[in-house]
């Protein structure tokens, strides 16, 4: 006889392990955009630039949608696709919604944008569907571009000035022969790119400098500049254009320009001596010791009628330097004189030539510098070997973090006192292969007949013929040694995390060396998996991210130094069974690999285990059923059974108080999915319960049962219960 007010369960379905945690939709379609003749791959959420050429312009696209589901037919269902946004963006070409799409079948979205104005204008797309018993969206995200140009010009000595299309760029009165530039650029204030065709300016005495290539593309709030050079051949105004090819047709613009002619004479000041001097002539400076100068005045003085803007005063030659002249340029009116004074500053013995130009005109410059006579050597073990400038100094080989030394050696051999001003090193590496030592007090005299001395260190980082320049003022000389490799990497051991490690763990792992290396090292430490069950974890890595990391042992020290200043990095195990293997590699600073030719590495284990329970949550729940969430992991990515023992309400009567559920299939299932390869061994499982028969003290089925307890089996146990209260 069957008792009065008895509950029976009935175990409706196991739908399996139905996602991994958070699983986000992702639309199931495959999407290619064409944009001219450019095709490319987008997704959802993409954002896509119809760009215009001009204002006015109309740019298109294309994007081709396919169905990658598997849904049955009819197939997945495009309830509506909508537009958003201005109005100068539009899109076509799909069927009328609703309408269905099988695996592989593919609708067309056709993409508009007619520029009304070069601001960027937005829009979005959204298709809305449905796939089975799931409904989602699809996303595109439209860009309206176009591009506009406006003009400024800068002419010579002046402002910078807005200009229109048909406006003119006058030119001031330049001296003939001479030449002045101005500046022109376009600024692209659009929000899309656009090309600037030929550029080209017509006109006697007119030049174009620095034209772009035609078609160069100007991109948004970019700007493209260049320059126009008039060099007038007369006096009469010169009239020429410029013209400029945009998307919107060709711009032009009026050049105007004239010339002045005037006419120059020079005169040499020295002391109390006026000489009249020409073009062409040489100007004497006489004997000078060496590190003394002495001062020549060229006065120039504009006889002609018109104005002579004054562009260039150089002095070539190492010994001249022009040290008093007007800032440039500047204008001789008729009449006006200007002064220009050249100091001769010999750096060696001997006569030294030189050029004067002043404008448009040349001048021979001549000196005889007085000077000590010095010779260079350098000491290595007690041999000394004479070099010359531009000579080489030949060091011992060293092993990569040893040392050698050269002495270095300046004798003065001459009559004069002799002064170096500076003793540096350049082009050494980093770090430098080559270091002076010893320095004496700069600037050094050397008298006649004394030496002045100093240590060139050799100490190489690579195992290679290292070279760089000694400079002593003015005197160069290669500095040339050979690194040997250096010694072999010490033994190293693995400290911290060993052996068999639990799932879901952060152990910590640092490496030290069995004795101190002479020079630093650059390591890397790569974990990678032996999965025991064929497939990775991609929660396995460590805890900074990434299956790499890298460390620095400092030399002469022997301990493995991680990201701040660490001497131990942490791991995440995964939830997969396997063997994780770490194994360092090193270099040193100057980037020779000294890693052993089979690197010891460490073997940490994540053993199969009984499954393992997370959390039991209630999903779902009515008066007389409930859908509980069973969320855990199992190492061996295997769980056979899924047992569940109810507890009934205090004064109810329910028969059946414990179920076995079969789960292998299931679990297998999901396991071999390509989905489940992205969480390890991570699953939820969904199982739900509908409740039948009579109740005594509560109102519904489902609050007969006070609690359910939840424990997975697979072949290597069984996992600890967890329970959920349902009250």
């Amino acid at each position: 006889m069957k008792p009065k007010h008895t509950t029976w369960i009935h175990i409706l379905a196991l739908s399996g392990v139905l996602a991994p945690f958070a699983a986000a939709q992702t639309p199931p379609f495959s999407m290619r955009l064409q944009l001219g003749q450019t095709v490319s791959t987008i997704s959802d959420g993409a954002t896509i630039t119809l760009a215009a050429d001009a204002i006015g312009a109309r740019a298109t696209g294309l994007v081709v949608a396919t169905y990658t589901g598997t849904t049955a037919a009819p197939g997945i269902r495009i309830n509506s696709v909508e537009y958003a946004g201005s109005t100068d963006l539009s899109v076509d070409g799909y069927p009328d919604t609703p309408f269905y799409l099988t695996n592989g079948q593919s609708f067309n979205l056709n993409l508009y944008y007619k520029a009304s104005t070069s601001v960027k204008m937005t829009g979005r797309i959204t298709v809305y569907y449905t796939d089975g018993r799931v409904n989602g969206t699809l996303t595109l995200n439209l860009n309206g571009t176009a591009p506009e140009f406006a003009f400024t010009f800068v002419p010579p000595g002046g402002n910078s000035t807005v200009i229109m299309p048909g406006g003119k760029i006058l030119f001031p009165p330049v001296p003939v022969d001479t030449s002045s530039s101005a500046s022109f650029t376009l600024i692209n204030r659009g929000s899309g790119a656009g090309a600037v065709g030929v550029i080209a300016v017509t006109g006697a005495g007119f030049q174009l400098v620095g034209a772009p290539l035609p078609n160069t593309v100007v991109d948004s709030g970019k700007e493209l500049k260049f320059s126009i050079q008039f060099t007038p051949s007369q006096t009469d105004p010169m009239q020429g254009s410029l013209s400029i090819m945009l998307p919107t047709g060709q711009v032009s613009f009026a050049l105007e320009g004239s010339g002045t002619s005037p006419y120059l004479e020079y005169e040499t000041v020295s002391g109390s001596t006026i000489s009249a001097l020409l073009p062409g002539e040489s100007i004497p400076f006489g004997e000078v010791n060496v590190g003394d100068k002495t001062s020549m005045v060229i006065r120039v003085w504009n006889t002609g009628n018109a104005d002579y803007r004054l562009t260039a005063v150089t002095a070539s030659g190492a010994a001249f330097t022009v040290t008093d002249a007007p800032f440039l340029p500047y204008t001789l009116t008729p009449g006006d004189m200007v002064s220009i004074t050249v100091t001769f500053t010999p750096t060696q013995s001997g006569r030294t030539t030189g050029r004067l130009r002043i404008g448009g005109d040349y001048f021979e410059l001549a000196g005889v510098g007085l000077a000590p006579s010095l010779t260079y050597s350098y000491a290595i073990a007690n041999v000394t070997t004479t070099v010359s400038p531009s000579g080489t100094v030949v060091f011992t080989p060293v092993a990569v973090g040893s040392s050698s030394e050269a002495r270095f050696l300046v004798s003065n051999t001459g009559t004069a006192p002799a002064s170096i001003n500076s003793i540096s090193i350049t082009g050494a590496g980093s770090p430098p292969a080559f270091v002076l030592g010893a320095l004496p007090a700069l600037p050094a005299t050397i008298q006649p007949g004394s030496v002045l001395a100093f240590v060139i260190a050799f100490q190489p980082s690579q195992a290679t013929t290292v070279t760089a320049t000694l400079k002593l003022d003015t005197q160069s000389f290669t500095l040339s040694g050979a690194g040997n490799p250096p010694p072999p990497l010490p033994a190293y051991r693995f400290e911290g995390a060993s052996g068999v490690q639990e799932p879901l763990t952060q152990p910590a792992v640092g490496l030290t060396l069995a004795s101190p290396y002479p020079v630093t090292l650059n390591g890397t430490l790569t974990l990678t998996f032996n999965s025991d069950v064929g497939v990775t974890d991609p929660a396995l890595q460590f805890a900074v991210g990434g299956r790499t990391v890298n460390f620095v042992i400092p030399a002469n020290t022997t301990r493995a130094v991680f990201a701040n200043n660490l001497q131990q990095v942490r791991l995440q195990t995964g939830t997969v069974a396997g063997v994780i293997v770490l194994t360092p590699s090193f270099t040193t600073d100057g980037g020779i690999n000294v890693t052993p030719t089979n690197p010891p590495s460490l073997n940490l284990t994540i053993p199969q285990l009984a499954p393992r329970l997370l959390s039991v949550q209630i999903s779902a729940r009515t008066s007389n059923s409930l859908t509980l969430l069973v969320t855990g992991y199992a190492t061996g990515r295997s769980v056979t059974s899924i047992d569940l023992q109810f507890t009934p309400t205090q004064g109810e009567n329910v028969k059946t108080q414990r179920i076995s559920i079969p789960a292998e299939a299931s679990f297998l299932a999901w396991y071999t999915s390509t989905a489940s390869q992205a969480y390890g061994s991570l699953f939820t499982a969904t199982i739900p319960l509908t409740f039948a028969g009579d109740v005594t003290n509560v109102t519904n089925l489902a609050d007969t049962i006070q609690s359910v307890t939840v424990t997975l089996s697979n072949r290597q146990g069984t996992s600890s219960p967890l329970k959920v209260d349902l009250h």
